[in-house]
């Protein structure tokens, strides 16, 4: 499918995500409409292309809104959900802008005769894994009510092409990063990388042996704009990552290297470990306690044969390129 002159939704396009998928879409030729209602996007997001696009602040969980901004639409990039903001605590799940918000988006194409919906969905469908690296037949098995809510959003998408024709498509993102991240976002390398710049020792929580795959942001944008253009895809799912396993010591040791920070590495101690609430009897990014000691069982590397054979998906930023480009990012938005 060709995207000039195709008017494309993006919801939660102020997002990091979607701020970057609504220039790429530009670049296309395609017209651009903004959904979101800023609680985590940010205007300074687009403010580039402000210009260039409709933005329509709203919500997916408002019916009238979604429903509106649909109009006369081609395409349905799904990307609104506060993601850096929720965790594992009982009131950081967001179940409305996750499935009652999903089901809108998809209720609003159907209506409005949309040809095509694109959904974010996210690794943390499958758990802890049983084998790497992780293809899409993998078991799924949410550890986190996160992954539970977007593999909601998945049968949702898949259920919409059976019932009412609707071409869907759900992109499981690894751990993607780089520049306009959340500042608030809770994975190691934005931690590590905001640490940093604060001159703070990178914190290992757990052993340091879990293992990571990184998808650098213009790598997730070009598997998402491959699989809008992808014909027929009818509720297929697929992983968009880098396809390269690190472990979290390793990439504290990768972004000291890289930056030549002379910086500590050290394992937190437990009063340095995160809770998200009073409820929550496990650290934040750790899963389970063995002896004394907390780990994270979450060992992510995926398999991306499916995206090269189907998409030509072809990821090509490395981590230390990644790793440069968003410490300058994070640089200049600090001021130095």
């Amino acid at each position: 499918m060709k995207l000039e002159q195709k008017q494309v939704l993006v919801t939660g396009g102020a997002g990091f995500i979607g701020s970057h998928i609504c220039g790429r879409l530009l670049e296309e030729g395609a017209s651009v409409i903004i959904l979101d209602n800023f609680s985590t996007g940010k205007l300074s997001n687009v403010q580039h292309i402000e210009s260039h696009i409709q933005i329509i602040k709203g919500s997916v969980e408002n019916w009238e809104d979604i429903s509106k901004a649909a109009k006369g639409c081609d395409i349905v990039v799904h990307e609104a959900f506060p993601y850096g903001k929720s965790g594992m605590g009982l009131n950081e799940q967001y179940i409305e802008a996750g499935v009652l918000g999903t089901f809108n988006v998809l209720k609003a194409a159907v209506e409005n005769r949309v040809k095509k919906v694109i959904y974010a969905s996210t690794v943390a469908v499958y758990g802890i894994p049983k084998y790497l690296p992780i293809d899409e037949k993998h078991p799924v098995d949410p550890f986190l009510p996160y992954g539970a809510t977007k593999y909601v959003g998945e049968l949702y998408c898949s259920t919409f092409s059976k019932l009412y024709g609707l071409d869907t498509v759900s992109l499981r993102y690894f751990y993607v990063y780089g520049p306009r991240y959340a500042q608030f976002d809770h994975s190691a390398m934005v931690n590590f990388l905001q640490r940093l710049i604060e001159n703070k020792p990178l914190l290992i929580y757990g052993d340091g042996s879990q293992i990571r795959d990184y998808t650098y942001i213009s790598d997730a944008v070009e598997g998402t704009l491959l699989a809008i253009k992808k014909e027929n895809t009818q509720g297929e799912v697929y992983n968009i990552s880098s396809g390269n396993a690190i472990t979290i010591l390793e990439l504290a040791q990768k972004i000291v290297e890289t930056t030549q920070k002379n910086v500590e590495i050290k394992a937190a101690e437990i009063d340095e470990y995160r809770y998200s609430d009073e409820y929550c009897a496990i650290p934040i990014g750790l899963t389970s306690r063995r002896g004394d000691k907390w780990i994270d069982e979450r060992n992510y590397v995926g398999d991306i044969s499916k995206a090269r054979n189907d998409l030509e998906y072809n990821p090509s930023v490395s981590p230390e390129e990644g790793i440069v480009r968003t410490i300058e990012w994070l640089q200049e938005v600090k001021g130095g």
